[in-house]
């Protein structure tokens, strides 16, 4: 989907919020995502840049991967990245169930040849791992 001068306002708009917010001039968000300050001026300027610049702004600004992207399509605020646990940040699942679906989700997507049993056995190998770290909980919050 092409990006809109209005999308990347928006986005502009949010990265602008999130520097002042962490009190940061302009020279300081481009140091800590390891851009030039040229690269990082077209965001604040609301103009396109390579994915990579993105994903730049989203670890420096303390956002989820993909965050920028969600804004370019609509979004209104960025969402927070999750804890770090063991150099790998985490974002929390709200539920086993729904991360068992997340887990059959990417390997249809992505390994179609792969069985239903082994899918589900890989389904309960990661949710074993999650609930062992504490990122996810056996309670579905949509059942409450």
């Amino acid at each position: 989907m092409a990006t809109t001068d209005a999308d990347r306002a928006r986005l502009k708009r949010i990265v602008i919020q999130r520097r002042v917010q962490l009190g940061w001039h302009k020279a300081d968000a481009a140091t800590a995502a390891d851009l030039t300050i040229t690269t990082y001026m077209r965001i604040e300027k609301g103009l396109s840049v390579r994915d990579v610049t993105y994903a730049k702004i989203e670890r420096a600004f303390g956002w989820a991967p993909g965050a920028c992207e969600a804004i370019l399509e609509g979004a209104t605020e960025a969402q927070m990245a999750g804890e770090v646990v063991e150099g790998v940040r985490y974002a929390p699942v709200a539920d086993e169930d729904g991360a068992r679906r997340a887990v059959q989700d990417a390997v249809m997507a992505t390994m179609p040849e792969v069985t239903a049993g082994r899918m589900a056995e890989l389904s309960e190998a990661v949710v074993a791992e999650l609930r062992k770290r504490g990122i996810v909980s056996g309670e579905d919050p949509s059942r409450s």
